[in-house]
Formats: C-alpha cells, sequence, structure tokens
C-alpha cells in the first residue's frame, strides 16, 4: 500500500504545473490585448485630424476622402491646412495648432468643403500647452491606452496570484517532508 508521503510529491508537482499555467496566462493577457489594440480600424472616415487631440504647436495631419474645393478650415489651426492629393484617393495637408486663444477641453470643429459640394467635418480637442521636461510614456508605450493598463494591471495581479500559489504549495510540501 502506497503511503500519503509518496503522493505528496505528485500533489505539488501538480500544484507547480497549475501556477505556471496560470502565470501563463496572466503574463499573455496584456500581450493578447496590445494585439487588439495595435489592429488597424477597419473603419475609414471622410475626414481625419491625427492626433485628434493636441496642446498649442501641436502638428496636424488632416486626411480627406473627396477632392477638396477648399483647404481645412478651424479655429484650432494657425491657418487653413491646403490639401495635395496622396496615394489611393486620399487627399492630405499639415499644419499647426494655435499657440494662443484656445479653450482647454473644448473639441474645435475641422471642415473641408468637398468639390461635388459635400462638407465634410471631423474635431480637434485642445488639451493644454505641450508638456516640458520628461516625458510620461507609462510602462512599455501603455500611457497612450487605459485599455492596455488594465490589462497589465490584470496580467500582473493573476501572475502574483499564480506565483503566491506555486510559493503556498512548495512551502507546505516542503514542510511535510520533515515529519
Amino acid at each position: 500500500m502506497k503511503s500519503l508521503k509518496s503522493l505528496k510529491p505528485l500533489g505539488g508537482r501538480l500544484a507547480a504545473g497549475a501556477a505556471v499555467a496560470v502565470l501563463g496566462l496572466g503574463l499573455g493577457a496584456p500581450v493578447s490585448v496590445a494585439a487588439d489594440d495595435s489592429k488597424p480600424a477597419n473603419r475609414t472616415s471622410p475626414l481625419t485630424v491625427t492626433p485628434g487631440a493636441g496642446g498649442a504647436g501641436t502638428h496636424v495631419t488632416v486626411k480627406a476622402s473627396c477632392q477638396p474645393a477648399s483647404r481645412a478650415q478651424s479655429q484650432a489651426f494657425q491657418q487653413p491646412i491646403a490639401l495635395k492629393q496622396a496615394a489611393r484617393g486620399q487627399w492630405v495637408g499639415t499644419g499647426r495648432i494655435k499657440e494662443r486663444g484656445l479653450q482647454v477641453g473644448r473639441s474645435y470643429p475641422v471642415t473641408v468643403k468637398c468639390a461635388d459640394g459635400v462638407s465634410i467635418s471631423s474635431a480637434f480637442t485642445f488639451t493644454a500647452a505641450p508638456p516640458t521636461g520628461h516625458a510620461a510614456a507609462g510602462f512599455g508605450g501603455t500611457s497612450e491606452s487605459n485599455s492596455s493598463m488594465t490589462a497589465l494591471a490584470v496580467g500582473s495581479g493573476v501572475a502574483a496570484a499564480g506565483a503566491a500559489g506555486y510559493m503556498f504549495f512548495t512551502r507546505r510540501r516542503n514542510a511535510g517532508n520533515h515529519g
């Protein structure tokens, strides 16, 4: 008849295997969410402003999906932005955001009148003056996405729980072998 002592190493190995599996799942979660964040959007907007938010002096790129009859207009721009034809039926131009006279947190409309008479619009949100000093880059590029931060926190919690479980079962197994 086998004693319980011979079964204890098996239980410890199973616990260690489970902890490694949980740890692997925890570390894989942020990677899978980050992969989803990096997928290009399937939706195309007739007018885009990139970046969609920023402070004074921010360089912006405006892209329109129609031939413009006018420049891109916005109270946020230092001057109207001329759009030139680019690849794949896009019209693109760059400009800068005003240094003064904008309200923090306000969204400023951006409009382009197309050659066919249709006006298309988007928006730019003024956030504040550009930061001075060091950049707040976050952990591994996570400053841009709350979902990445959430995934990082969840993954870290799962990893910590797996490591704690492994330590608990390893110490418990070792304590049973001294008797």
